[in-house]
């Protein structure tokens, strides 16, 4: 416990003493050392007085000091403007490590739609389930893994490292998606309507909600004097819409079936 010179000022204040009994492991403060002198009072330490000397006032600073020392007073958490906390304010969370932020910071909002998004991909695999399709099963499953690796890299902080996704790499999966033509023998799904089926249907909302975390995710990571951070993970956004699309072409096809 530290003793300061305001606590003893509203102990003092409550009622009048001559003497202060100073329990064994208070730290007091010189400021509050020398409103004891100042009011005449005795400082009572294991029973015995203190005495008022220059010499006992010097030793008792270097302890405090030495105890300050041994046992540094440090935050839990602390802010970006460098600011200290004891406790994790309601409305911050962390952002990295012991660094708290609004939860209304870009970041922290592009980590509820990479949620968001993770969540109902993850509820549409299970009903796709029922298609009993084993290819669809396996791509979507392809996807999950893509969705929880860059999860991961942003709670973490870290570098998302490239990996392939339905069998293929990110810049093969851009090629496809722009060819459809090449690879699927038809033209752009341009005029998505109810005709299409209920696969292609559901797949496409994803990719729009794909979308939406790829927007939040540029928000976050550039600035508006074009500096750009995570390159990678956004490269990894804008392949993810493009692997949904090249899986609503695939269901277009009739590889998944004609549900």
């Amino acid at each position: 416990m530290v003793l300061t010179e305001e606590k003893l000022k509203n102990l003092y204040k409550k009622e009048e003493f001559k003497q202060f009994i100073l329990k064994k492991g208070t730290i007091m403060t010189p400021s509050a050392r020398q409103f004891l002198i100042d009011k005449g009072i005795e400082i009572l330490k294991d029973g015995a007085v203190v005495t008022n000397s220059k010499k006992a006032e010097v030793e008792e600073k270097k302890e405090i000091v030495e105890k300050i020392i041994e046992k540094p007073i440090t935050p839990k958490y602390i802010g970006l403007a460098g600011e200290s906390y004891f406790e994790k304010p309601e409305h911050m969370t962390q952002i990295s490590g012991n660094i708290l932020v609004n939860k209304t910071h870009e970041r922290i909002i592009f980590r509820g739609k990479l949620d968001s998004l993770q969540a109902k991909w993850l509820v549409l695999q299970k009903e796709f389930e029922s298609c009993e399709n084993e290819k669809l099963n396996k791509d979507m499953e392809s996807v999950t893994t893509f969705i929880k690796k860059m999860v991961l890299a942003e709670v973490l902080d870290i570098e998302f490292e490239e990996i392939k996704v339905l069998g293929e790499s990110l810049d093969k999966i851009k090629e496809i998606s722009h060819n459809p033509k090449k690879f699927f023998g038809m033209g752009h799904l341009f005029d998505i309507s109810v005709k299409n089926s209920f696969i292609v249907l559901k797949l496409n909302e994803m990719r729009s909600i794909s979308r939406e975390a790829e927007i939040s995710g540029v928000t976050a990571f550039s600035s508006e004097r074009g500096i750009v951070e995570k390159r990678e993970m956004l490269k990894a956004l804008n392949r993810l819409s493009s692997v949904i699309y090249v899986m609503m072409l695939k269901g277009e096809k009739g590889e998944y079936g004609d549900r």
